[in-house]
């Protein structure tokens, strides 16, 4: 973490960020935390823990 950076820790209210035009919105990552993922999430996780290193060329 950087000397100049603040860590909202949930205790203080957030403020609304107007984006500059042209500029896209972005949504608070706490608007998202309250969601359980689904299950096929959590096993494309598991799944993805592992590389696959096979060769899945045809050259046959």
């Amino acid at each position: 973490m950087y000397e100049d950076e603040h860590v909202n820790t949930g205790d203080e209210p957030t403020q609304t960020q107007v984006p500059a035009p042209g500029e896209a919105t972005v949504p608070e990552i706490e608007q998202d935390e309250t969601i359980a993922p689904r299950p096929e999430e959590e096993i494309a996780d598991v799944l993805r823990a592992e590389p696959d290193t096979a060769d899945h060329s045809r050259n046959g």
